[in-house]
């Protein structure tokens, strides 16, 4: 998109003498101006739009995450772990939309100081972002730990990547293969940190579809790991398999988020 410029001239008109009196009369350049100043005020009304959307996507979760929260506290008894899976996937949720909120917030500030700079067109995944099987996913170049992987995810309003199927996992290693190099290990959102031996994904919710390795007798928690054992998951893309290797080791990982999906 042409770069939006100020609105100056708007100000220049000429000035037609005719029967009818004294008429200003916008030049060519005048018109040219109204025309940017009109696309600038869309693209205002677009990022409106946009954080119209967030808004109510993040109190429709808020809502949900009390509804949730109530529910438990009105009940006596043993808190059904359902309703904790829930109430911490609606956290998890809410925590990247407000995120992804806080830069909406900010771009839309630097546009209407400036009015100047194009406007990215909308997409359903932010920019370096791929979208897959329905889904956002970032495939870093730098290593992390995995805790630190974890942090950075969330910065970036999203979270490690939960695979619930064969085709998504399919998808994911084939990209990881073929961008990774040598470096065929990536970060997933797993880990068996707060239970030994009970897995769970980044949103409390335990693990149903598993892709471990058969032939290496995965998750074996292998007595390498020191002292803290095995307690995180990472993808080996060459393999196509799951291993469970110590948490403070350093790869590669793949964030993922919800597509933001919007007409203007």
């Amino acid at each position: 998109m042409e770069d939006i410029e100020n609105y100056t001239s708007l100000q220049e008109f000429t000035e037609d003498i005719s029967q009818s009196g004294n008429r200003p009369i916008l030049t060519a350049q005048g018109k040219q101006g109204v025309h940017k100043g009109a696309m600038c005020l869309r693209a205002r009304g677009s990022i409106v739009l946009l954080i119209a959307l967030l808004i109510s996507v993040c109190v429709n979760i808020v809502l949900g995450v009390l509804l949730a929260n109530s529910r438990r506290s009105s009940v006596a008894v043993k808190p059904d772990k359902n309703d904790e899976s829930e109430a911490a996937s609606l956290t998890l949720k809410l925590t990247a939309m407000q995120e992804r909120f806080s830069r909406l917030c900010s771009e839309y500030t630097t546009l209407g100081q400036t009015c100047s700079k194009p406007v990215i067109k909308c997409r359903p995944c932010p920019e370096d972002w791929l979208h897959l099987e329905g889904r956002c996913y970032f495939f870093s170049d730098d290593k992390l730990d995995w805790q630190h992987s974890k942090e950075s995810c969330a910065s970036m309003g999203s979270h490690l990547t939960i695979l619930h199927n064969h085709q998504q996992h399919h998808t994911l290693e084939s990209v990881a293969r073929n961008r990774g190099g040598f470096d065929y290990h990536y970060w997933i959102g797993l880990s068996d940190i707060e239970t030994e031996g009970v897995w769970k994904w980044v949103d409390n919710t335990v693990v149903n579809t598993t892709f471990w390795s058969e032939l290496d007798k995965e998750p074996n928690n292998h007595q390498t790991g020191g002292i803290h054992g095995e307690d995180c998951a990472v993808l080996n893309s060459h393999a196509k398999t799951w291993f469970d290797v110590p948490c403070d080791f350093s790869y590669k990982r793949i964030c993922e988020m919800d597509p933001i999906t919007i007409n203007v």
